[in-house]
């Protein structure tokens, strides 16, 4: 997918190159592959602001622009399930941390329950944290 849904196309700047998140597929570099993508399409953006949404509160979303290694260690509660996980990005006053996977789906983690929500791919996730859409179940972490 290289456009955005008009929900929230206008949350991006129109140069910003996002043909290259829309052709993400899982890759053989796996997800810091995908992380590395993602941080070279949108890093350092940061779109949208923290409010009323439609189900809950809406996010800002603010892109690192570097590999945020230091974070993998939240991640590691899923990884049988998931594989490696690497953080691109803060949301909501940075208490969601969003996550991508080597198949280029994307997580939030939400610090304050330390939950993990799977939220799609690229143009789901940022509907779900721009406009405030319901998050759906959390998964189990491992046992």
């Amino acid at each position: 997918m290289n456009e955005l849904p008009s929900t929230i196309k206008h949350f991006f700047p129109p140069t910003t190159a996002l043909s290259g998140i829309g052709a993400l597929t899982p890759t053989q570099g796996g997800a810091r592959a995908v992380a590395q993508a993602v941080i070279h399409c949108v890093g350092g953006l940061k779109v949208g602001a923290v409010g009323p949404g439609s189900v809950g509160a809406a996010s800002e979303v603010d892109f690192h622009q570097a590999l945020r290694l230091d974070r993998e260690v939240v991640g590691r509660a899923w990884y049988r399930q998931l594989g490696e996980l690497l953080s691109v990005a803060d949301a909501h006053h940075a208490h969601i941390l969003l996550f991508v996977d080597s198949s280029a789906s994307f997580y939030a983690f939400t610090d304050p329950d330390e939950k993990l929500y799977p939220l799609g791919h690229f143009a789901q996730a940022m509907e779900t944290l721009l406009l405030g859409l319901d998050f759906g179940m959390p998964l189990d972490a491992d046992d």
